[in-house]
């Protein structure tokens, strides 16, 4: 009887830790914390105190960099929602199960490009308000995996309203499309009113496509916060940059989803308006914060209301979607692909909720009547109208 060679073993890991110099401890430090494995208040010091870089990084902390991007990424997307048995399309067809159940492994695969490392080190070694070497990447360099990584890294970051007006600058955020489904009314700020969302196009094919099987649940759970917290924003300003953004990210991503044929993947807008409409809410829940009288120009006062309310006037399209779904016959194409959103819709009571988010723009705009949404842009602080005038003018403002 033969005897079977012993299988090889990967070699050993290291007894105890690995030894890396303090700069080194204080990057991987600020990795865990950009990836939510460190406290915010800690990551936040490292990132606004600055080191002396070295020459160039070992060998193990580059090894322990990879390490972390690799599992951190991974467990954030299993429980972001890869976990849960959910049903998205494949090849047109509703496919049931885990990510790793409908994925094949070679479609799941994170990589990393130099980029990240630079920007790891950039941050350890710079005070990001007081920088003396300029840090920023292109976005056609950039992986899925890269894109993801700068999204949770901005989200992470954001919260330091210094820290985000300079990030928000850069093109690794500014055109990041997960950074503005993440955030999109922090991209926007005052003094970066012009900018427009990036092409989500890209998001629909590949590695981005099986991120937003994963984030469907978790994207919706952020909207909600969002419109939630709408409710406390004073300053009209604000509400219209933030909800400007807001329509503007929200419009172009479904526009591109329906082009890639892939309306499973605005489940997290159809969800969203359910959570927030199906409380039967006014204005108020959004508006009901703002201090003052407003601007001086009625057009301003109601542009920034119709801002506020950039998620309920996602569901004009989200009912289009609807209407040409019930219109698809038994031997089309599309057929079983129709049918996954129309359960969808049905779920939650899409036709009803459509209803109230008509009402609910109605009831403010009560002079405008009914007049569809123009293209959203990001950059207008004119108005067509003044409050001394007779009433708003009937072009629809900018």
């Amino acid at each position: 009887m033969s005897q079977m060679a012993a299988p090889p073993f990967p070699p050993g890991e290291p007894h105890g830790p690995r030894q890396v110099s303090k700069f080194e401890f204080n990057l991987l430090r600020i990795t865990r914390f950009l990836t939510g494995h460190f406290p915010a208040d800690q990551g936040l010091s490292l990132v606004n105190a600055a080191l002396p870089q070295p020459p160039c990084a070992s060998a193990n902390a580059v090894e322990l960099v990879k390490d972390t991007l690799a599992k951190a990424l991974v467990l954030f997307l299993v429980r972001a929602g890869g976990w849960r048995n959910d049903k998205f399309l494949r090849h047109n067809m509703p496919t049931p199960g885990r990510v790793w159940h409908r994925i094949p492994l070679e479609e799941r695969i994170l990589k990393f490009s130099p980029p990240v490392m630079e920007f790891l080190i950039w941050l350890t070694a710079e005070k990001v308000l007081d920088t003396k070497k300029a840090w920023d990447a292109t976005p056609q360099t950039l992986t899925p995996a890269d894109e993801l990584f700068f999204a949770l890294a901005f989200d992470a970051l954001r919260h330091d309203t210094h820290v985000l007006t300079v990030l928000r600058k850069k093109a690794a955020f500014r055109h990041n499309p997960f950074c503005w489904l993440l955030a999109a009314g922090d991209l926007a700020g005052r003094e970066n009113a012009t900018v427009s969302p990036p092409d989500f196009t890209p998001l629909f094919q590949g590695e981005r496509a099986v991120f937003l099987e994963c984030l469907q649940r978790y994207l919706e759970q952020r909207w909600i916060a969002h419109e939630q917290a709408k409710g406390q924003i004073t300053d009209w300003s604000k509400m219209r940059c933030v909800g400007q953004a807001e329509y503007a990210a929200l419009r172009y991503y479904i526009e591109a989803a329906d082009t890639a044929k892939r309306h499973d993947l605005a489940r997290f807008i159809l969800r969203t308006n359910a959570a927030i409409l199906s409380l039967n809410p006014t204005s108020d829940f959004w508006t009901g914060g703002l201090q003052g009288s407003g601007p001086p120009r009625l057009a301003d006062r109601l542009e920034t209301q119709r801002a506020a309310l950039a998620v309920p006037r996602q569901m004009e399209l989200l009912r289009e979607w609807q209407a040409r779904a019930r219109s698809v016959a038994f031997f089309d194409d599309d057929y079983a692909a129709s049918q996954l959103w129309k359960s969808e819709w049905e779920a939650v009571q899409g036709d009803r909720l459509a209803e109230r988010a008509q009402a609910i723009i109605a009831r403010l705009e009560p002079l405008r009547g009914s007049v569809p949404d123009a293209k959203p842009t990001l950059a207008s602080n004119t108005a067509e109208t003044e409050s001394s005038g007779t009433g708003p003018s009937t072009d629809r403002p900018k």
